[in-house]
């Protein structure tokens, strides 16, 4: 990710960060919409669950421009979430989820550039997860 997206979405994520309560109860909301299967691969209160998502949004958007750290940290998050039962479309339900968070919290920062950059940063996260759910030592049943 070049600098100019980077900065797009750490100063998105600051914007966005006071709502984080917000944010997380829209991305869960959506993405049980989206697939209501998905519900069962969490917890029934989902407050401990929703805190999760922050924190690590915000470790992520942290080390966005730390390459190797970036790559370490989602490499290690998908070969967990493996264990989960997560699989590669949830992928996709989970950026959909997302977007539709961001921009229900700060629609105004989600211009189409930053929508742009958070989809790339996404993208490089995601794929760097699923590398992780197939090559991790946490990507099969028996080690999670």
């Amino acid at each position: 990710m070049d600098a100019a997206s980077i900065a797009l979405v750490e100063s998105t994520f600051t914007a966005v960060k006071p709502l984080s309560d917000q944010l997380s109860r829209l991305f869960y909301e959506r993405l049980f919409e989206l697939d209501p299967m998905v519900r069962t691969m969490f917890p029934a209160d989902l407050a401990g669950q929703r805190q999760k998502l922050i924190d690590e949004l915000d470790a992520i958007v942290t080390s966005l421009g730390r390459l190797h750290e970036l790559v370490a940290r989602t490499t290690d998050l998908g070969s967990r979430h493996a264990g989960y039962g997560v699989e590669p479309h949830h992928y996709e339900l989970v950026l959909d989820a997302l977007m539709y968070a961001l921009t229900g919290c700060i629609p105004q920062a989600m211009t189409p550039a930053a929508t742009l950059a958070w989809r790339r940063a996404y993208h490089l996260i995601s794929e760097t997860m699923m590398h992780g759910a197939a090559h991790g030592p946490s990507a099969s049943p028996a080690s999670g």
